[in-house]
């Protein structure tokens, strides 16, 4: 123990010494004068590519230009001998139709400006020359920082210019030209001249489509002009817009292949990290969960196994920077640090991660300092969030007690007088109540509306070999139900030094999470109170309990089964709080040896260290069936912690080369090591007496028959990847990957697995008999077939276990008992994707189209095989089984309306996604376990099972089938198996009655810009699924009438023969089992997101408050929900409505 300490604190000190020797060698760069760059050449006829190849070779330098920008040029014969850069340009460039600016490490060459000849004779134009007249201007990116090389442009003339290395220009323009301002890595705006205009400032916005030009992998970048996987590349703009209350909603109202299952219970709780499914799940659950048994409370803990283990098999993997990161860092990451999220989706983007690829890859990349002078940049606000109640309907005082009266509660149904005065008289003192006016509001009472916070600076500048960056943030969630909260701090310090041709970057991020549950507890608690009790006594004292009458436990006059009072809860000393603390650094260098080469090299460091600790005192409503003897157990404390500490070394090599200008060859290689150690341990105490004494320290003992508990695991994998991409002539492309991963989650036998990805594509746009069809911007076809693998199971699945035996000696030494059969030939889920796509944009990309066919395979499934009895275990794992899915992805944008001279531009976009899955192959033992609960059913349960079977998805709901309330009687009526119609409901008539899965979701928005005004309306829906209705059966047909129930069951119940209604009568008090009547088919449309935002555009009021840039933005999140299925949504944690506002300055 004591040597890894000593180990992780000299991994440590290492980073912090890396990250003193940066900053000391950027501090004396800072004071060092840059020596310049020289050229030794001399040839004859040389063209200027060649002479620019030579330039980049000997000075490190990058050379840009525009396609043809070198065209019409001349040879050149010259001798050069240690010659400064700059005089050397001049030189070979002399008598040439080019210009050229140096800035930082990049040449940029542009063509110089023609100047009209005058003509020889008199003629009258509409424009005279006089009228045209110099404008100056500068051209900054988004941050005020300068860029030099930017092209300015008369839209329909022949005059064009180019900005200095101040980003400062010059141009010849009169009233009406539109200046067109374009830079690389940009989006183009359009600048109207008027009359009077002098000087003009122009800031730039980094351009979606350049962004989408290059899909970041994590591992090697691709240009996507010429990349055969099916990704979504998704900018810092579309996160603003499109914003959700966290990270996953924002991107799944981008995406729809992006899915967040919605999940009723937990509604809009800041706390609790969503389920996560890129393109569908690839996981069966396991044997245990159908073996757990058939009462309520085992289905209620099977049901919760099944939620917790999809979240974790299907859940893609996270990468950052190059890195990859948990879902849980990945909530409460600083969403103003994101650059961009690219969505890796099929088997040839996601084979470059092999055995992590399977669920789909998430890449994020964050902002990296910038060049210039110190920048600091504000963005912050404000965020109110208001409870979604619109799905309740329940009863108020009046009508509830009147639906127990029509009930007949308060009849005795005997002729004993005494029983009957009894009655009467808690009758009239309810209702004497109900006149007096009582008729509490129970869902209010925990609930607020709350506001929220959240600011982050920005600190950044330096030059173009140093350059550093510090980003701290603030974020406070305060959830709607009172005391509920997630405070989260982050800090994140970049570094970046060149030298040379290396490289160096070092990013430091630490945050800090802190979470309360609400102390007043489950939000279906309030929900189910009668509304005619009121929380408070006499003197205005919140009451403990409530004592309903139930004729059955009469007893000396008073109300008996007392009910807790969850207010009362609320105002102890209790807490359920937790907190985590993340540190995590990325040292990485860069080395550039020759021309064309890259050599990348990395390591990162990620620790982790949570706590829980969740307090009650005695006087807690949890205690209050103790018996008399346990009184000194009342009052408990659950603590627990656990600590991570993670490793990854990642070293890549990057070629590329254009040969005879046709072409295209890029090579990758990358290795990588990674190791995890996690350790988690708690216990529980009791014997609090006091609720001020809430110190761990003070408890009386460990709970009853309870002990320490922990887990421990290690992995390490190890993998290297190579890839490779050639082009040809810009018309076709093909891709291929080929990874080896080893880990050792898996058996000895099979600890090393090969994935691999093909892939090709053609532009057919740049083929001859297309390119002279203008309206054709882009029509390009691709396919991929790969192979990815899944890891996310135990560390110690393919072994034999054993537990010690702890409890019992021999001579003072103890036993151990083998628990688990280990399985050395344990190997890979293997899942094979193949995807056809097709990308289109017409009409100068108004119009843009994207279309997906993919199909899954996914084999080698680890599932239970049956053992006999006689080997002492009754089963072990096993690579059984085997699940298959297909779908559809289109998404289409068109531009309605694009002025440029009114700055106007008025745009429409939609998506939409299918996806199917299909059990192809189950193990027996998982047969035998879906067998044995087809024929078992608790009668306690409100529930359907949750069957699986081969053939069919693994989302069918099973239930018995359904024909309805028979008018004359009012029960209702089954069809068994056999087609007959019966009144009895048996468990083995259970058949396929829906499938739980929208069978389409997608999103479509709107977005409008005028001058500096944009607002974006976006909306999500999904329809031709069905969904079991619980609100039907908990709160109306086996509703416990004794509480408060949905208003339906008073209103729309069978009364008289001849009733068509979908509810039983009042007088049917048997029990209700699942049926087809409570499946009901689903469609639902969510505005998910309005956004407007304004950009100040007026320089004179920018230079006024010392800004360079200033937004102001007003978003609102889950503006309605509108459904075909009437239920109660939030049953835990209410869902919520969000308005905020934002504002984003630079200084």
């Amino acid at each position: 123990m004591q040597k890894t300490a000593r180990h992780k604190l000299a991994q440590i000190l290492l980073v912090m010494r890396l990250t003193i020797m940066l900053m000391t060698v950027a501090l004396v760069h800072a004071h060092a004068s840059g020596r310049a760059q020289s050229i030794t050449l001399s040839g004859k006829d040389l063209t200027l590519k060649q002479v620019f190849a030579d330039i980049e070779k000997q000075t490190g330098y990058v050379v840009f230009s525009k396609k043809g920008t070198l065209a019409e040029t001349k040879t050149v014969t010259f001798s050069a001998q240690n010659m400064p850069l700059k005089n050397f340009l001049d030189l070979v460039l002399k008598d040439q139709p080019l210009g050229y600016v140096i800035s930082g490490k990049t040449i940029h060459l542009s063509r110089k400006v023609e100047t009209p000849a005058q003509p020889t004779h008199q003629f009258i134009t509409l424009y005279p020359e006089e009228t045209r007249l110099p404008i100056t201007g500068r051209i900054t990116d988004s941050t005020g920082a300068p860029l030099a090389g930017a092209t300015i442009a008369i839209r329909g003339g022949k005059i064009t210019v180019t900005t200095d290395a101040s980003g400062k220009f010059t141009i010849q323009a009169e009233a009406g030209d539109v200046l067109v301002i374009s830079y690389v890595g940009f989006a183009t705006e359009n600048f109207k001249v008027k009359a009077g205009t002098k000087d003009i400032q122009i800031s730039l916005s980094p351009a979606a489509s350049v962004i989408e030009n290059v899909v970041v992998t994590g591992i090697f970048n691709k240009p996507k002009e010429s990349y055969t996987g099916a990704t979504r590349t998704i900018s810092e703009k579309e996160i603003r817009e499109f914003q959700g209350r966290n990270i996953f909603v924002t991107l799944g109202n981008i995406d729809p292949a992006f899915n967040v299952v919605a999940n009723n219970s937990i509604g809009s709780d800041p706390n609790r990290i969503p389920e996560i499914q890129l393109r569908g799940t690839r996981n069966l659950p396991n044997i245990d969960q159908f073996q757990a048994g058939t009462d309520a409370g085992q289905l209620a803990m099977r049901d919760q196994q099944f939620q917790y283990q999809a979240a974790a098999l299907n859940a893609p993997l996270v990468i950052m920077d190059g890195f990859p990161i948990s879902l849980q860092r990945m909530m409460d990451l600083n969403m103003n640090e994101i650059a961009s999220i690219t969505l890796l989706k099929d088997g040839s983007a996601t084979a470059l991660y092999g055995s992590q690829g399977a669920n789909g890859v998430i890449v994020i990349t964050t902002k990296q300092p910038a060049p210039g002078k110190l920048r600091l940049t504000y963005r912050g606000g404000i965020n109110v969030s208001l409870p979604d109640l619109s799905s309740y309907n329940l009863l108020n005082a009046r009508d509830k007690l009147a639906l127990e009266k029509a009930s007949g509660y308060f009849s005795n149904g005997t002729m004993d007088p005494a029983n009957n005065l009894l009655l009467e008289k808690y009758y009239n003192d309810v209702l004497a109540l109900v006149e007096s006016g009582v008729n509490t509001d129970w869902l209010s009472k925990p609930l607020r509306t709350q506001v929220d916070q959240n600011h982050s600076v920005r600190l950044e500048g330096g030059d173009n070999a140093f350059r550093y960056a510090m980003e701290g943030q603030y974020n406070r969630i305060n959830g709607v139900m009172k005391g509920s909260s997630r405070e989260t701090v982050n800090g994140t310090v970049t570094l970046s030094y060149r030298l040379n041709k290396l490289n160096f970057s070092n990013n430091l991020r630490v945050g800090n999470s802190k979470s309360n549950e609400s102390p007043w507890g489950s939000f279906s608690s309030y929900a189910k109170l009668n509304p005619y009790w009121s929380p408070y006594d006499a003197n205005g004292n919140i009451v403990q309990t409530f004592r309903p009458f139930e004729r059955q436990y009469w007893q000396q006059g008073e109300y008996s089964n007392p009910i807790a009072n969850p207010m009362y809860d609320a105002t102890l000393n209790t807490f359920n709080k937790s907190a985590y603390t993340s540190i995590v650094n990325n040292f990485q260098v860069e080395w550039r040896p020759i021309n064309r080469v890259t050599l990348n090299g990395g390591i990162s460091i990620n620790s982790n260290q949570s706590t829980g600790d969740n307090f009650k005192p005695a006087s807690h409503s949890a205690f209050s069936q103790y018996a008399l003897a346990d009184v000194f157990r009342k009052g408990t404390y659950d603590y627990s912690t656990g600590k991570d500490f993670s490793f990854t070394s990642r070293i890549s090599a990057n070629y590329y080369n254009l040969f005879n200008g046709v072409h295209g060859l890029t090579v990758g290689l990358s290795g990588e090591l990674f190791e995890s150690k996690t350790t988690n341990y708690g216990f529980s105490a009791e014997g609090f007496p006091d609720e001020t004494v809430d110190f761990l320290g003070r408890a009386l003992q460990y709970a009853q028959n309870g002990a320490p508990r922990g887990t421990e695991s290690t992995v390490r994998r190890v993998g290297t990847v190579g890839s490779v991409n050639y082009v040809y002539d810009n018309r076709y492309f093909a891709d291929v990957t080929y990874r080896i991963d080893g880990a050792s989650q898996f058996g000895s036998n099979n600890r090393y697995a090969p994935f691999y990805s093909l892939g090709a594509g053609w532009n057919l746009h740049e083929e001859a008999f297309l390119r002279h069809l203008d309206y054709i911007d882009r029509l390009r076809l691709r396919g991929s077939f790969g192979v990815t693998g899944n890891q996310a199971f135990s560390a110690y699945q393919p072994l034999a276990t054993y537990s010690y035996i702890m409890r019992d000696r021999y001579k003072n030494w103890i036993g151990a008992t083998q628990s688990t059969l280990g399985n050395s030939n344990l190997k890979w889920q293997e899942t094979n994707k193949m995807d056809i796509g097709l990308e289109a944009s017409f009409l100068g990309d108004r119009i843009y189209i994207m279309a997906d066919y993919y199909k899954e395979n996914t084999s080698n499934l680890l599932s239970s095989v049956e053992l006999p009895f006689s080997n002492g275990f009754t089963d072990y794992v096993e690579n059984i089984g085997e699940l298959q899915q297909r779908g559809w992805e289109l998404s289409a944008r068109i531009t309605i309306i694009r002025n440029d001279a009114t700055r106007l531009l008025w745009s429409v976009s939609g998506n939409i996604a299918h996806n199917e899955d299909k059990i192809v192959k189950l193990s027996q033992a998982m047969k035998a376990a879906n067998d044995k609960l087809a024929l078992q059913y608790d009668y306690t349960a409100n529930t359907p099972n949750k069957i699986i079977r081969e053939g069919e998805s693994q989302n069918i709901i099973y239930a018995v089938r359904s024909l309805g309330i028979d008018p004359s009687t009012g029960k209702e009526l089954y069809l068994n198996r056999f087609g007959q119609v019966t009144y009895s409901w048996n468990s083995a008539d259970r058949v396929n009655v829906g499938l739980s899965q929208p069978k389409y979701r997608g999103n479509f928005s709107t977005m409008l810009r005028y001058q500096g005004f944009t607002l974006n309306a976006s909306f999500g829906y999904r329809f031709g699924g069905q969904i079991y209705n619980q609100t039907l059966i908990d709160k109306i047909e086996n509703a416990d009438r004794f509480f408060n129930v949905d208003a339906r069951v008073y209103y729309d119940r069978w009364q008289k023969p001849g009733d068509i209604v979908a509810f039983r009568g009042l007088n049917e008090t048997s029990r209700v089992d699942p049926s087809s009547r409570f499946v009901q088919n689903e469609s639902t449309l969510i505005c998910q997101n309005v956004n407007l935002a304004y950009d100040v555009t007026s320089r004179q009021l920018l230079q006024r408050m010392r800004m360079k840039a200033l937004q102001l933005t007003v978003n609102t999140g889950e503006l309605f929900y509108i459904s075909t299925v009437r239920q109660e949504r939030g049953l835990d944690f209410p869902f919520t409505r969000q308005i905020s506002f934002q504002l984003f300055a630079t200084f």
